[in-house]
């Protein structure tokens, strides 16, 4: 009996032994291989950008992982399959290393394996070279602004200059001209030249977009006239169109138009302050440009301007120091000057007040000048300008433009002549921000683009002009 017993479990063990080995084989035998139907194999990205791994995976014995491996960056993530789909959806993020090096290329292998461990390796290759900034548009010409003559044709000339790493397309669209380009490079210079024959203002919308999508737009506008009538005039005693653009605002200097019946858009006067013996004036239109139209004198006849095409015209001389007034008749091409004085009354001292403004960049117009401490847009914070020592009228401050630590709220001054009320004190006119409005407008708020930047303040308050240079 003995000898039976042990027969019987010798026999029971092969058996269990040998089913045991039956199911390892089916599990393991498989003769697919995993395939990648689709895979994003080149990205572009940027240090500190998250990415998306994406792709279509498939095998008829199931899908068992996917595994993406870079150990630079720390990676080795496998994503399992208990269910083991025959086709599988690969979408994972990862973000890129905030420290890793613009322009740099990284190979990453994606695995998948099946139900029998059969592995397919594909690369993905990274490149941190994402362009996410947007193209630059330079308007050469024309002018923005500018006042145009008709005449036997070609009467805006466009030149044009685009920039960017890749571009793609520009766009011109207007009531006069509409047209849209592919193009490619990184730069690209548009011209054309325009035959109208209608007057009228005219404002044309010019786009940039590059291949990544990444879009820019400014706008021109043009007056075409049939003579020389003009929307706004200005007076300046700068001679290029850098500097005609260097302030934040009060320059050049804005003229009053006459009302008068038939000299509207003809007539115009301007005040000024003559720092020293003769200074030297131009009129222009347009106020960034001297061109197309500057407005100068004829040397060989008094009281004659002459219509000239940037600052080389002969200027308009101011023989002495002072105010004085300058009107101009675009009609028969006239001027005529007068000094005069000034018979409103001066101030002892005037302020500057408001958040963001810092003399000899430390101390802030946020500080009262009582306690020392905080209080923004405030007389008690009103820090003194420097009165000129021939003018009564006529005062500078020297600032730092920068955001108020430890406050919030908006960037920008007030002026006032009071350190213990707020009469009299004066704001800025929001349709022109170089007048200064006494008892009135509106709050001057500086653009984040002014900011960190040092200006000098000159402020006239007989003139009630404020200008603000960057030194």
């Amino acid at each position: 009996m003995k000898t039976i017993k042990k027969k019987l479990l010798v026999i029971t063990g092969m058996l269990v032994i040998l089913s045991g080995c039956s199911d390892d084989d089916s599990s393991v035998n498989v003769d697919s291989t995993p395939e990648f139907q689709t895979l994003i194999q080149e990205i572009s990205s940027l240090p500190g950008e998250i990415f998306l791994f994406e792709g279509i995976v498939t095998d008829p014995a199931g899908i068992k992982t996917v595994n993406f491996k870079y150990d630079k960056w720390f990676l080795d993530k496998t994503i399992r399959k208990d269910s083991l789909p025959e086709t599988y959806t690969i979408s994972y993020m990862f973000k890129v290393p905030d420290d890793e090096v613009d322009f740099s290329t990284h190979t990453i292998p994606v695995t998948i394996t099946n139900a029998g461990d059969v592995a397919t390796t594909r690369d993905v290759v990274v490149t941190l070279d994402k362009d996410i900034a947007a193209p630059t548009i330079t308007v050469n010409s024309p002018v923005d602004g500018a006042t145009v003559l008709i005449g036997a044709g070609n009467e805006i000339n466009f030149d044009i200059d685009l920039a960017d790493r890749e571009l793609a397309e520009f766009k011109i669209e207007s009531d006069l001209l509409n047209e849209t380009l592919a193009i490619s490079g990184a730069s690209y210079n548009y011209t054309n030249v325009l035959d109208v024959a209608n007057p009228g203002n005219y404002t044309f919308n010019i786009t940039a977009t590059d291949v990544t999508g990444n879009e820019a737009t400014t706008t021109v506008s043009v007056s075409v006239v049939t003579d020389l009538q003009f929307n706004a005039m200005f007076l300046t005693d700068e001679t290029s169109d850098a500097a005609l653009n260097q302030d934040i605002f009060g320059i050049p200097f804005s003229t009053e138009g006459s009302q008068a019946t038939g000299e509207d858009g003809y007539v115009f006067t301007g005040r000024y302050y003559s720092t020293a013996a003769n200074s030297e004036v131009r009129f222009v239109p347009q106020q960034g440009s001297f061109e197309p139209f500057t407005f100068g004198a004829d040397p060989n006849t008094p009281g004659k301007l002459l219509l000239g095409q940037n600052a080389s015209v002969s200027p308009i001389v101011l023989p002495g120091t002072g105010y004085y007034e300058i009107t101009m008749d675009v009609r028969d091409l006239s001027y005529t000057v007068t000094s005069y004085t000034p018979s409103d009354p001066a101030f002892d001292q005037v302020y500057i007040l408001g958040r963001g403004i810092f003399i000899d960049a430390v101390t802030s117009t946020c500080t009262n000048n009582n306690d020392g401490s905080t209080q923004c847009w405030h007389f008690n914070s009103g820090k003194p300008f420097t009165k000129d020592s021939n003018n009564n009228y006529l005062w500078t401050i020297d600032v730092t433009l920068q955001d108020q630590p430890n406050d919030n709220g908006a960037n920008g001054f007030i002026l006032n002549a009071n350190t213990s009320g707020w009469a009299p004190f004066w704001r800025t006119n929001p349709d022109d921000r170089s007048q200064t409005v006494p008892g009135g407008g509106s709050n001057y708020v500086f653009d984040d683009s002014a900011l960190n930047k040092d200006y000098t303040f000159i402020f006239d308050t007989h003139l009630n002009r404020i200008i603000a240079k960057e030194r």
